[in-house]
């Protein structure tokens, strides 16, 4: 892992960054970085270890699957999302449908529409069989 000032790491061709602490709590260290830099970023966390995602602000999987149905005339309403952690939030915000996973993040749970069976269980792939009628 390379350790060195921002600047020396960090250029106009990066389109993420990742920063990662050692001892805080995931929650607690998204919770601080976003207060920090959340002005500036879109801050988000998808791992169970003290990770935090960093994108350009605005940028989520909302923003970008926002773009692509637009681009294909796909309305949110058409849209099926499933998450299992918190940047995938903004993504099940806006599709239409939107289903989390039985293991997700309890934030994920609370705001996806319905449920799909854990990925262990291969959730997203029963849910699809339903949804096709496979």
């Amino acid at each position: 892992m390379d350790v060195a000032p921002l600047h020396e790491l960090f250029d106009d061709r990066a389109v993420k960054l990742l920063a990662r602490h050692r001892d805080l709590d995931p929650e607690k260290f998204w919770a601080e970085t976003e207060r920090l830099v959340g002005d500036l970023v879109t801050t988000t966390w998808s791992s169970v270890g003290a990770l935090v995602e960093m994108s350009a602000a605005g940028v989520t999987k909302a923003s970008t699957l926002a773009m692509l149905c637009d681009e294909l005339g796909i309305t949110a309403e058409e849209v099926v999302a499933f998450g299992d952690m918190p940047n995938d939030l903004p993504m099940l915000e806006w599709a239409g449908t939107s289903y989390a996973m039985a293991n997700g993040h309890p934030s994920v749970v609370e705001l996806a529409h319905r449920r799909a069976p854990s990925n262990d269980e291969d959730g997203v792939a029963a849910v699809l069989e339903e949804l096709f009628d496979l």
